[in-house]
C-alpha cells in the first residue's frame, strides 16, 4: 500500500498538510514506482500488525484483492466490512484505512494514474472504477474471484522475473484485471440509450470533480456538455434520483467534511480554499447540509476519524 514521498503529508491547495501521503504505505525510501506494483497483502499489513492508519496516495490508484480473511475498510467517511473474496478499489486522493483480520490473504495492486492516460481504454476504466472508492464482495461470483486470484499471481511472477517481454506482460495482465473489475461494476448497466445516459452522466461527474470548488452554476455544466440545463437535470434524476445542483453541492459538502477532519487549517482558510469568499456563507452552507456548524462538526470528530468507522 504505496511509499512515502518527500514531504510525508498530503498537501492541500494552500500547501498545508492534510493526511499522510504515500506512494507504498510505510516505505520511507521515496523510491519511484513502476507503472504498476503488486505485493502480497501479508507483506506490508503484517508489519503494521494488520492495522493501516488513514492515509492517501497522489496520482496512484489501488486495488486490494482479498482472497482470505476479512477487513474493515474506511474510504473517506464511508466504512465497509468486507469478507473474502472481495475487492476494494481506492482512487487516487481518497483517504483510506484498513483493519485486517490477522492472516488475511490477497494482493495489493497499485496503478499509476498516468498509466491510464496511455491506454486506449483508460478513460473508460477511470470512469468505471476510479471515480470513487468502493468495496465489492465477490462471494456471488466464484469464477471471477478465481480468475482475479490467478491473474494477480501471474503479475507477481512477472514482476519478479527478468524474462523478455516482462513489462508488456505485466501491462496486459493488469489491464485484464481492471477490465474484469470494470465489467463487474457495470453489470447492471443497459445498452442503447441507457449506456449513452450513463456515459453522459459520468462526463458530468468528471466536470463536477474538476470545477466544484469554482462554484460553477448548473447552466455552465450543461453548456460544457452541450445539452440544456433541463436535460442535465432530467439526466441526473434518471440516473441518480436527484438534481444536478444537489450532486454539485453534495460533492462540495464531502470535500468540506474531509478537510475539516483531516486538515489543521483554520475554518476561515478552509472556506476560502473551497471557494467561499465569505466564511459566514460557508458556515451557513455547511450547517444547512449537516445540521452542524463547521466548528461543531470538527470538534465532534476531534479532527481524527475513527478507523473502525
Amino acid at each position: 500500500m504505496p511509499d512515502r514521498p518527500h514531504a510525508g503529508d498530503r498537501p492541500s491547495r494552500s500547501g498545508q498538510a492534510l493526511s499522510p501521503l504515500y506512494s507504498l504505505y510505510g516505505d520511507r525510501s521515496g523510491a519511484r514506482l513502476d507503472f504498476v506494483h503488486i505485493e502480497p497483502l501479508r507483506d506490508r499489513s503484517e508489519l503494521f500488525d494488520w492495522s493501516i492508519e488513514p492515509h492517501t496516495h497522489a496520482a496512484l490508484h489501488q486495488v486490494v484483492l482479498l482472497f482470505g480473511g476479512r477487513v474493515e475498510v474506511a474510504l473517506d467517511e464511508h466504512s465497509y466490512d468486507l469478507a473474502a473474496p472481495g475487492v476494494v478499489v481506492i482512487p487516487a486522493g481518497v483517504v483510506h484505512s484498513f483493519e485486517f483480520e490477522p492472516d488475511s490473504a490477497g494482493f495489493v495492486l497499485a496503478i499509476a494514474e498516468a498509466h491510464l492516460d496511455g491506454s486506449p481504454i483508460g478513460s473508460s476504466l477511470r470512469s468505471l472504477l476510479f471515480e470513487e472508492g468502493m468495496s465489492v464482495g465477490l462471494g456471488h461470483n466464484d469464477v471471477l474471484a478465481t480468475r482475479l486470484n490467478v491473474l494477480a499471481g501471474e503479475i507477481m511472477r512477472e514482476q519478479e522475473s527478468v524474462d523478455i517481454g516482462r513489462t508488456a506482460t505485466i501491462d496486459w495482465l493488469t489491464r485484464t484485471v481492471l477490465v474484469l473489475l470494470a465489467r463487474e461494476s457495470s453489470r447492471f448497466e443497459h445498452s442503447g440509450s441507457g449506456a449513452r445516459s450513463s456515459d453522459l452522466f459520468r462526463d458530468f461527474q468528471n466536470l463536477v470533480e474538476h470545477h466544484y470548488i469554482d462554484h460553477w452554476p448548473v447552466a455552465k455544466y450543461a453548456s460544457s456538455l452541450h445539452i440544456s440545463e433541463s436535460s442535465l437535470n432530467r439526466l441526473c434524476r434518471t440516473v441518480s434520483a436527484t438534481t444536478a445542483f444537489e450532486i454539485i453541492r453534495a460533492r462540495l459538502e464531502t470535500e468540506a467534511r474531509r478537510r475539516l477532519i483531516y486538515s489543521p487549517l483554520p475554518i476561515q482558510r478552509i472556506a476560502g480554499d473551497l471557494g467561499f469568499a465569505d466564511p459566514s456563507y460557508f458556515s451557513r452552507f455547511f450547517r444547512g447540509r449537516t445540521g452542524l456548524a463547521p466548528r461543531e462538526f470538527r470538534a465532534g470528530r476531534h479532527t481524527v476519524p475513527d478507523r473502525r468507522g
